[in-house]
């Protein structure tokens, strides 16, 4: 792979797709029925399930663009590491602010609780932090296949072995899950769960992804291409079609492409959004667990808009304070740098 630096232009207009996804995100997990008319729901539904392919793509672009770009391999390795570091510091910080909810929420035990808390927490992910488990462990499994002096084309196709598997798997799982799981399934659901949201079926494909996007031709057609893409997709999914998880990955990369390409200047505010995508993203499951701590939130703030207000709010205002205490003091900065 050939690394292309990013001009500030660029930056910008993918810190702010970032912030924008951010609150998709919210919009996933806190915004279930805001949308009610079955065209309109598809649209909205098509655009939220962009955002973690959006992500995972934009970090392999990153990450590996990085690591190209430094003369050796004393270099890249330290690199590497100091990401995966970094990344694990932060996975484990804001899986431990969700313990509490666990607690309050579990009848079992205080040892029974941490036993389900460090399986969800090494092997899932607990909430919407399966994704930042899933870049853990989809960038590990790419670097130990480069070390093992595999090619990038190969990478890419065991890692689309491994995404059209996943496919499968979730497909078993939703049967298996109608009488109960038994045999190798039963297994998988102890470990796993009943969801492919991992590193080995999404991580290791859509961070490879992110290593195409500068091989991709950077011309008007690219917008074309995006608009139909993503007008198919939402056909898929108004009509439930199967096909629509296949093409998913082709509309994401060809979203993050038209990012990089839209001529947008927003100056000193990139670092801003590129911190509050990042803790919208983090802290808002926090409040979206609230609601089944205290069920009397829900009284307040209903289902649907209202429950997504009060979350976007609140997430908002959270981030917005933990990014001015960073500009403070810049010992804050660990939990989302």
């Amino acid at each position: 792979m050939s690394g292309k630096a990013l001009n500030k232009q660029e930056m910008d207009s993918i810190d702010l797709a970032k912030f924008v996804f951010a609150f998709a995100v919210i919009h996933i997990h806190a915004g279930g029925g805001t949308v009610v008319h079955p065209i309109l729901a598809s649209i909205v539904n098509s655009f939220d399930s962009l955002a973690v392919p959006f992500f995972f793509i934009v970090a392999g672009y990153f990450f590996f663009n990085r690591i190209e770009k430094l003369e050796n391999e004393a270099q890249k390795k330290e690199y590497a590491i100091s990401y995966l570091l970094k990344t694990l510091k932060i996975y484990f910080v804001w899986s431990v602010v969700l313990l509490p909810s666990r607690l309050i929420l579990s009848k079992s035990s205080m040892l029974g609780v941490l036993l389900k808390w460090f399986r969800t927490v090494f092997f899932i992910g607990d909430a919407q932090l399966w994704y930042l488990n899933a870049l853990l462990i989809g960038l590990i499994l790419i670097l130990i296949l480069k070390k093992s002096k595999i090619n990038d084309t190969w990478i890419m196709l065991i890692g689309v072995v491994f995404f059209i598997a996943g496919i499968f798997v979730q497909k078993q799982l939703d049967v298996a899950s109608v009488n109960g799981y038994a045999g190798f399934w039963k297994l998988y659901y102890m470990i796993w769960g009943k969801t492919i949201k991992n590193g080995v079926f999404m991580g290791m494909f859509y961070c490879m992804l992110g290593t195409l996007i500068q091989k991709i031709p950077q011309t008007k057609t690219v917008f074309i291409c995006t608009i139909s893409a993503f007008i198919l997709y939402v056909v898929g999914v108004y009509f439930q079609y199967e096909w629509r998880k296949l093409l998913l990955p082709v509309v994401s990369v060809l979203v993050v492409e038209s990012v990089i390409m839209l001529p947008l200047h927003i100056g000193s505010l990139g670092k801003w959004f590129r911190s509050m995508s990042t803790l919208l993203f983090l802290c808002h499951y926090i409040f979206v667990r609230a609601f089944e701590c205290f069920p009397t939130l829900a009284v307040c703030f209903p289902e649907g808009i209202h429950k997504f207000t009060f979350v976007g709010v609140s997430a908002f205002l959270l981030s917005a304070l933990l990014v001015w205490a960073g500009n403070k003091n810049k010992r804050i900065r660990w939990l989302w740098q």
